[in-house]
Order: structure tokens, then C-alpha cells, then sequence
């Protein structure tokens, strides 16, 4: 039988986190195409209520810009009253294979109706709604969600209806809505979450280095690991803990290794946004979630940038630096 999985039968995947106002297909494509995931998430797709057309023209284009080779999973947020099967719909029309269900959104309205979070106050329309969604969705149906709104242990009410609904893996982040991201990913309770799951789950939360990714599967036996602010901030985290880059570069490869990066994402923004200003913001709040003292300073001078030339040349300055203190060092090492 073939794995409905994304990531097929490869162990230990690694996926890239949904993130709200980050992993547009821009930056989906340098991660897709530098680091490789076994599978990137979209940003939710958020369903207008009463409309004809309940995706936005922006989110089919987003739910359909795939990397080739890296499978795309698309992420959604409402509930069934608010249109979201007939969304589904609409997606798998354009050739969506892969839905994510959201239950973990701690941001604004989506705690206050039943979506995202907030489906947590009325499990008991969780199931029929993937249900629902089981018999559309080609590929993989999933869902994507915190431990509960303010009580950890909230979810243990859903998770036989996410496994009488028939959904294929399971994606935890161990903090409640409420946390939003203070305090720690709670990897005991997905411990247990993965002793009590018959589907395989995806641990969430406070993945930042190798070291912490081994000691996350160790710990709670975690089908695989979904990374998020740990990647935006290290790229290089995926490589890092596949053991094919090194855990702890100096500063001066560091930086080499985010200027290659941000230089790269800054070309992507530029096919997909309008003018200086939009794609310096975009990109600007990327290097803000890059919370390295050692690059302190550097980041700074980045986000001072009011040009895309002048960021431009900034970014290929550090690039240029590096390797010429790189081919120094090689020239010495011969005459040694």
C-alpha cells in the first residue's frame, strides 16, 4: 500500500513550519531549493464566510507555487460552518494533494470563533468536519495543533476524533493557545502524546539546534520534527541535524552562511513583491527573528537599509569578505 505521507517512507522527516507572514512561496523556494525539507507547509489559507469563492486568488496562487521535487502541504483555518470543505474543494480542483487542518493558531479571532485555537472550545465539531475532509483530500490529511487553549491536557479530548476522521499524522506544538510562545515547549506531554496517538506525530516546539532535535526524538519517540522559528533563524538547522553541516560554524561562516541565504531570499522577494519598501519589510522581518548576539550588530546594519541596492550590496560585501579571508588563510596554510 502506498504511504499517503507526504515525505513517503523516509524516516525522521523534517519539515518546515507553516508561520504566518513568513513561509510565502518565496522564501519556500530558497529553503526548497538550498536545505531541501521533506515537506514545506503554506501559510494558512484563510476562508471568507457566505462568499462564492471561498479562497482568495493570492491564496490559490500560494497553495499551488510548489519547489519541484519537495512535496507542498497546504494549510487551512476556519471551521466547516465558516466554508472550509467547500475550500477544500476548491483546492484539490487546482491540484492541491495535501490538506493541514489548523487547531493551533493563538493570534486574534482565531481563538474566538472555531477556528484555528479556538476549535479547542467545541471538540465536539472536530470530527465530523475532517471527516468531511477525508473524503475530499487525495493525499494527506493532517492537523496541525497546540496542546489546548489554556489547559494542556485539552488534547486529549480531540485525538480520537482526529483518528476516527482518518487523518494521517499528527503535528504537535506542546504549548496551550494562551502560551502563545512564552515559556517551553512541553516535549513530556508529547511524550505521552505519542504513546496515546495511532497516527504518527510530528514534534513541534523549541527545536534550535541538532543537540536539542536528538534529544526531542529521543525523548518523546516523535515520528519526525517540524522546525519553525529555529530554521528561520539558522537555515542551515535542517543540514546541522542531518549531520551534513556543522553544528557550530564560527562567526565569520556564520554570517557568510546568512548573508548567502538572505541574498538568495532577497531575489525571491523581488519576483513576488512590489517595490522598496514592501519586499525591505518582508525581508526585514525575517532578519528580525535571527536572534544571534555574535550577529548582532550586522542585523542591525541590515535592517537600517532603506534600498534594496544598498541591502544588496551590504549582504554581497559580507559574502566577498569572507571568502577572501578565506583564500588568505589558504595561501598561508601552503606556505606553512
Amino acid at each position: 500500500m502506498t504511504s499517503k505521507l507526504p515525505w513517503g517512507t523516509q524516516p525522521n522527516p523534517l519539515l518546515l513550519a507553516p508561520m504566518q507572514g513568513v513561509t510565502n512561496r518565496g522564501l519556500r523556494e530558497v529553503f526548497g531549493t538550498t536545505v531541501v525539507p521533506d515537506a514545506l507547509f503554506t501559510e494558512f489559507v484563510r476562508v471568507r464566510p457566505g462568499s462564492a469563492t471561498p479562497v482568495t486568488n493570492a491564496d490559490f496562487i500560494e497553495a499551488t507555487t510548489e519547489v519541484p521535487g519537495v512535496p507542498l502541504v497546504v494549510q487551512v483555518i476556519g471551521s466547516a460552518d465558516e466554508g472550509v470543505v467547500q475550500a477544500c474543494q476548491d483546492l484539490v480542483s487546482r491540484g492541491v494533494q495535501h490538506i493541514n487542518v489548523n487547531m493551533g493558531c493563538p493570534w486574534g479571532r482565531m481563538t474566538s470563533i472555531l477556528a484555528g485555537g479556538g476549535m479547542f472550545s467545541a471538540p465536539e465539531t472536530v470530527e465530523p468536519m475532517l471527516s468531511e475532509l477525508r473524503e475530499i483530500v487525495p493525499g494527506s490529511l493532517s492537523v496541525k495543533t497546540r496542546s489546548g487553549i489554556d489547559d494542556e491536557r485539552q488534547i486529549f479530548e480531540v485525538m480520537p476524533a482526529f483518528e476516527a476522521a482518518g487523518i494521517d499524522f499528527l503535528v504537535v506544538h506542546s504549548r496551550t493557545v494562551k502560551q502563545k510562545y512564552t515559556g517551553a515547549a512541553n516535549h513530556d506531554l508529547t511524550r505521552e502524546i505519542v504513546e496515546r496517538s495511532g497516527v504518527p506525530v510530528i514534534a513541534n516546539g523549541d527545536v534550535t539546534t541538532a543537540v536539542g532535535a536528538a534529544e526531542v526524538v529521543e525523548a518523546t519517540g516523535a515520528a519526525g520534527l517540524m522546525l519553525g522559528r529555529g530554521a528561520i533563524a539558522d537555515p542551515w538547522l535542517f543540514n546541522r541535524i542531518r549531520g551534513t553541516a556543522p553544528d557550530k560554524p564560527n562567526g565569520e561562516e556564520r554570517r557568510q552562511e546568512l548573508a548567502c541565504h538572505l541574498s538568495m531570499l532577497l531575489s525571491a522577494y523581488e519576483t513576488i513583491f512590489h517595490g522598496d519598501a514592501q519586499i525591505l519589510a518582508k525581508l526585514k522581518s525575517v532578519i528580525a527573528m535571527i536572534p544571534d548576539p555574535d550577529q548582532a550588530r550586522w542585523c542591525k546594519s541590515l535592517k537600517k537599509q532603506k534600498r534594496v541596492l544598498s541591502l544588496r550590496t551590504l549582504l554581497n560585501d559580507s559574502v566577498s569578505s569572507f571568502e577572501s579571508l578565506r583564500a588568505v588563510d589558504l595561501a598561508e596554510s601552503r606556505h606553512r
